[in-house]
């Protein structure tokens, strides 16, 4: 495949003389990339990496930043000068799906998406690029790192990190970092214990194929994690949201695809479960006025997530979760956003017996005014001992008292096309996961068919497996505006509401695996 003349030598000279020489034949500046197969895409042009055949470019709102491969590239127009690479053809079908996954730019809003943070514009900033994808290193050391020209850094650009809420100061960068993708894997790596490291803190960040950022993160701005890409692996916590800033941004994840072994197992749309863990706890924070948009799938972090300021919003078919040892939780003041398809929480059922799936604090809204719901969207938790009802039960990190918690601040509202055929169910989890990774004691193995090293359950829902508990409990302490809801395996009085709330809720009905008639599922929360 013909290529420009100019990679081979530029390849060659950073072999022989190290980072410390780059060479860059494209021109740099504002222009147009045209792929191999006639796709284009406006961007800032960056370089040609020296170690990788992958050109570096920005967004032109300065939004995201990424590596493309230059087989995949075959003209770079900038500033009327023509750089060609290679010659036009159609993709193979390995570079389709990989297309079709990660998409052109990950700051392109979908028609199933909010998409506020494609409206927003971004100064330009410094540029971080690991120098030797591939190979791993350490992500404190600046000879592990070119900047936004392609040159050797010479130091590490650290500022003081900025003490925001409940979040440490550690080291900020106040630019954007790239893993461009490689042949081999490799990990940028934070040096120290896990519980030890300090955060820190930067704007956009990429992560491309075969890359893994083993940092202790903060992102202020987009996070990007392209397919076969891996994100805060061992961390203690992560960051995400602009914070006082106030931005729209987006945390796109492309690689739930990781385990293909499960794809015929696993209907598509319980995929979900099987998505990466990026920290062992998240927190968000998005500023009063500012919003994050999950696009793609997320097992979030092992342990809690956490909204603490903004709006979080799980675009179509999305899903941000947690670990088995606490509460998906938004705090008082906060909006959480579930459009078509969208899932929270925890996948799995929670170590604690009488821990909840979902602590909601603030305001959930199912669908929204601009992208009501188009078709059911399931709510659902793991199982909770009917004797453990707490009707007082108030959401935290890890709220207890009921399956899902409303607090007395809190609000849930439906926002639907057709409530009749677009509704919240409310139901128990499905536990499509293999036992491995499900709180299931042995006893119930011999209900598992074993498919290579991993268990996964013949049937798709717990009512299917007859002696597998199954009962889940509503508490609904707030504002509760349901027009189009669907309640299934609840316990007798297992819904506390406020009678004069629910006398004011409209197209309601009930499935077939509730534990009691109609009029028996409802306890009265006192006034």
């Amino acid at each position: 495949m013909p290529r420009h003349p100019m990679m081979g030598l530029c390849t060659a000279l950073f072999l022989f003389l190290g980072v410390g020489s780059v060479a860059s034949a494209v021109e740099q500046g504002a222009g147009t990339v045209t792929l191999v197969d006639g796709a284009q895409v406006e961007a800032e042009v960056l370089f040609e990496h020296p170690a990788v055949e992958r050109l570096i470019v920005r967004s032109p709102e300065h939004r995201t930043v990424q590596s493309l491969d230059l087989e995949q590239v075959h003209a770079v127009t900038v500033n009327g000068r023509t750089t060609t690479y290679a010659d036009r053809r159609e993709l193979s079908e390995p570079e389709r799906i990989e297309r079709e996954r990660n998409g052109l730019w990950g700051d392109e809003a979908g028609e199933g998406q909010l998409g506020r943070y494609a409206r927003e514009s971004w100064d330009p900033r410094p540029l971080l690029v690991w120098a030797q994808p591939g190979t791993s290193g350490d992500a404190m050391d600046a000879a592990n790192w070119l900047d936004e020209h392609g040159e050797p850094l010479a130091e590490m650009p650290w500022q003081e990190g900025q003490r925001g809420r409940r979040r440490s100061a550690g080291r900020a960068f106040d630019g954007d970092v790239l893993l461009p993708a490689a042949a081999d894997t490799y990990e940028v790596l934070q040096p120290g214990q896990r519980d030890h490291l300090e955060p820190v803190a930067l704007r956009h960040l990429t992560v491309e194929a075969n890359a893994s950022y083993r940092v202790r993160y903060t992102v202020h701005g987009n996070l990007w994690v392209k397919d076969d890409a891996a994100l805060g692996k061992g961390t203690q916590t992560g960051g995400l949201g602009s914070g006082d800033t106030n931005k729209h941004t987006f945390a796109r994840f492309c690689n739930y695809h990781d385990e293909p072994e499960h794809q015929d197992a696993v209907p598509p749309e319980n995929r979900w479960a099987y998505a990466p863990i990026i920290s062992h706890w998240v927190r968000i924070d998005t500023g009063e006025q500012g919003s994050l948009e999950i696009v793609g799938q997320s097992r979030g972090p092992s342990d809690r997530a956490t909204l603490r300021r903004g709006q979080l919003i799980i675009s179509k078919d999305s899903y941000l979760g947690n670990g088995p040892r606490g509460s998906f939780y938004n705090e008082p003041g906060t909006t959480v956003v579930l459009l078509d398809g969208a899932r929270i929480g925890s996948p799995m059922a929670l170590n604690s017996n009488n821990r909840a799936t979902y602590g909601i604090g603030g305001t959930l809204l199912f669908g929204h005014p601009d992208k009501p719901l188009t078709r059911d969207l399931i709510f659902s938790a793991t199982h909770f001992p009917k004797d453990e009802i707490q009707p007082d039960a108030s959401p935290a990190d890890r709220t207890s008292g009921a399956s899902f918690v409303l607090g007395p601040e809190g609000r849930m509202v439906v926002h639907s096309v057709d409530p009749a055929r677009a509704r919240v169910v409310f139901r128990p989890r499905s536990r499509l996961l293999p036992v491995s990774q499900y709180a299931v004691d042995r006893e119930y193995w011999r209900h598992i068919d074993r498919r290579g090293d991993t268990y996964y359950p013949p049937k798709p829902e717990f009512w299917e497996l007859p002696d597998i508990p199954t009962g889940v409990a509503a508490v609904f302490r707030g504002q509760t505006d349901f027009n189009g809801v669907h309640f299934d395996g609840f316990y007798e009085h297992g819904i506390v509401v406020r009678a004069q709330d629910r006398q004011r809720w409209q197209n309601v009905t009930f499935g077939d695996h509730n534990y009691a008639e109609r009029g028996k599922l409802f306890r009265d929360l006192e006034p």
